[in-house]
């Protein structure tokens, strides 16, 4: 877990600051940026927030975007999905990675349905000429994920399916083969 969150940290600030490379003398996103990765995140909150007020559609995306990493790292999980759902609805690419973080935020929060449904947003993308460059502990993480939002909404039956997939992708996973036996008496 902890080696996909620096790879999704760094992932995320490339999206941000890479959108922040734009002409101008304040550059919140690249300000925003620095302060995440230097783990000061209530300075990345205010750069953020600059950016996310922003008139320019694009510069206004990548600042929701960089707000919700900020709060996940806070983990203010839900603060971070408010924040990541806006980022989507302005226009912030629809990658693999967010919607993998907003399935995350939305599980830590308890809504498993949203977390479902991001999950599978997110494999959707991974399976797609989008998904290009995906890291496969991600999409295996994913799966996982997906797991846990079907018994956490009782749908054994879809449980019982996706923990067959998994573990014909990976067999060797024992936390899951337990699943696959708790499953069997649901």
């Amino acid at each position: 877990m902890m080696k996909i969150k620096v790879k999704l940290i760094r992932i995320i600030a490339v999206c941000v600051f890479g959108a922040g490379l734009l002409p101008g003398c304040a550059n919140p996103q690249k300000d925003g940026t620095e302060a995440l990765e230097a783990g000061n995140y209530e300075a990345a909150l205010t750069e953020f927030k600059k950016a996310a007020e922003s008139d320019n559609k694009g510069k206004s995306a990548e600042g929701y975007r960089g707000l919700g990493m900020a709060y996940y790292e806070m983990q203010d999980y839900a603060a971070a999905l408010g924040v990541f759902e806006q980022a989507a609805d302005k226009g912030a690419e629809q990658s693999v990675q967010l919607y993998h973080l907003m399935g995350i935020c939305a599980i830590q929060s308890g809504d498993y349905e949203k977390a479902l449904e991001y999950t599978q947003i997110g494999l959707a993308l991974a399976e797609s000429d989008s998904g290009k460059g995906a890291d496969a502990d991600m999409i295996r993480e994913m799966k996982y994920n997906e797991i846990v939002c079907c018994e956490q909404l009782s749908d054994w039956e879809t449980a019982r399916q996706k923990v067959e997939e998994y573990l014909n992708e990976y067999p060797d996973d024992e936390a899951v083969q337990k699943e696959a036996e708790f499953l069997k008496t649901r």
